[in-house]
């Protein structure tokens, strides 16, 4: 069996992704990384350029190939051989429904596809390290949870399901960045609300952690807000969790200390926590769930409120390689994940 991955765009999630699996090839047991771009652009060939000497191939569509090879690119091949020849397929653009109705449902149906939190309803949400065991159940298609999904989920696993407490709420405001550092478009010139269209979650956010453990046969009291502020560098997660029993704060910081996913930080600004990514994590992004800012806890009887900054397009990263690298390895997946662990913080 061939042991090809496909990985369709390469914008913000795609690009440190089609890497991330390119230059980690041998120790995941993989034989080819595919990335499909479609549009050949003049001020993306240093873009493509990277990808390619990690290792990765690049296929378009067949119109487009004399395009690519006007720009130096002599190696593109037509996309539809790649469609036949990659065993795992991560669609990263957001038309990843609009794709499995157009060109994945017609392809081998024991191939495992995945799409980014947006496309909600392509399949099972996963997130690594939080709901591993849904890899199991046999189905061929998995939503990657979001960002801000890995984070929210990661904050109730830590203090609630990890520590056998009864959560009898838990609510949440995402505060959002307008847009990434390498966008120019849609940026906020002003905090923006973003509407509670959910009449029982608020927001998606909520939503989605909530169908996240539902899989598991949870049903958790959830609530999201969320707003978008003028800034590019992080979203930043409040939390307010409310239990059954009294809590400590002590326990609090001890659970922190001996979960996986969460890093700690004393900087209170995203500024700082984002330069670090920048400066030290894999193609600038951090690539643990969230980033809890220590001096924010507070806790009060069965109370515990703080913040939490999201790595977004960053904290996604790792699902999408465990959800590949576990299609191939049922045994030893965990295994093979461990030479991502020299990129993972506990405290920065």
């Amino acid at each position: 069996m061939s042991k090809n991955v496909l990985v369709i765009g390469t914008g913000t999630i795609g690009e440190p992704l089609i890497g991330l699996l390119a230059e980690h090839r041998a120790s995941l047991g993989l034989d080819k990384v595919i990335f499909f771009k479609r549009t050949p652009l003049s001020d993306e060939r240093g873009k493509v350029e990277a990808l390619l000497r990690k290792g990765a191939e690049i296929v378009s569509t067949s119109d487009a190939l004399s395009d690519f090879t006007k720009l130096g690119f002599s190696n593109v091949y037509d996309v539809e051989k790649a469609y036949e020849e990659a065993d795992v397929i991560i669609d990263c653009t957001p038309s990843g429904n609009d794709n499995w109705d157009t060109i994945y449902s017609s392809l081998n149906k024991n191939k495992r596809y995945m799409a980014q939190g947006s496309e909600h309803g392509f399949g099972s949400f996963f997130a690594w390290g939080i709901n591993n065991e849904v890899l199991e159940n046999g189905n061929n298609k998995y939503l990657i949870a979001s960002c801000n999904t890995h984070n929210i989920a990661s904050i109730v696993k830590t203090f609630t399901l990890n520590q056998d407490r009864e959560l009898t709420e838990g609510r949440f405001v995402c505060l959002r960045r307008a847009n990434d550092v390498s966008q120019n478009d849609s940026f906020s010139p002003s905090p923006t609300i973003t509407k509670h269209t959910d009449q029982d979650f608020g927001t998606h956010h909520a939503r989605d952690v909530h169908e996240l453990f539902k899989q598991e046969g949870l049903d958790l009291n959830l609530f999201s807000s969320a707003i978008k502020l003028p800034t590019q560098y992080m979203h930043t997660l409040w939390f307010n969790l409310n239990f059954n029993d009294k809590i400590e704060i002590k326990d609090i910081m001890q659970n922190l200390k001996d979960n996986e996913f969460l890093m700690t930080t004393e900087k209170m600004s995203s500024n700082k926590v984002f330069s670090f990514g920048r400066d030290h994590g894999y193609h600038g992004r951090l690539l643990s769930h969230g980033v809890v800012a220590e001096h924010s806890l507070h806790v009060k009887d069965n109370a515990l409120t703080g913040y939490c900054f999201t790595p977004q397009d960053g904290n996604a990263l790792l699902s999408s390689v465990a959800a590949t690298v576990q299609y191939y390895y049922r045994d030893d997946w965990k295994d093979k994940m461990d030479v991502f662990n020299r990129y993972i913080f506990k405290n920065i």
